[in-house]
């Protein structure tokens, strides 16, 4: 069954500190009070931002023009322990295609359509600019000869 909230008034912990209690109400239903497991928070912040990027396409106009807002990066739910580590993961496959709703973005899917699908909405020009930046990466892996390994 389907529950229309119209309006959020609170959002609370719950005691033990587990739960987030979002406080609403709607037409038919009057007051309601939503519990969502803190496990799950990232997964539903996540879905709304996109269902709200679906219904207004936005650019936080305190940004550059080429930078779109979006929440923090966490894997499987928690936050990254070192801001200075990177982890590197070598897709399966990507995909780079214009996002058709409007909003003037390139998006960038990598592990199209795999459990792992995971996306970058990038403005025109910083889009050049990483397909220049790859280019010349590239460019420069290819023109470093193998080191000879000697022979048995």
């Amino acid at each position: 069954m389907a529950i229309r909230i119209a309006e959020v008034k609170s959002s609370t912990l719950s005691d033990d500190k587990k739960e987030v209690i979002v406080g609403g109400s709607g037409k038919y239903i009057g007051d309601v009070e939503l519990r969502f497991a803190r496990e799950c928070l990232d997964d539903l912040i996540d879905a709304l931002v996109r269902a709200k990027g679906a219904l207004e396409p936005s650019v936080n106009p305190g940004l550059a023009p080429s930078v779109v807002a979006v929440p923090t990066p966490k894997r499987n739910g928690v936050a990254r322990p070192n801001p200075d580590e990177i982890r590197f993961e070598i897709p399966k496959n990507f995909t780079v295609t214009a996002d058709t709703s409007g909003r003037r973005l390139v998006l960038l899917i990598l592990n199209h359509r795999l459990e792992n699908q995971e996306g970058y909405a990038l403005s025109p020009d910083a889009a050049k600019q990483v397909a220049g930046g790859l280019t010349k990466s590239a460019d420069a892996v290819l023109a470093v000869k193998p080191p000879l390994t000697p022979p048995n």
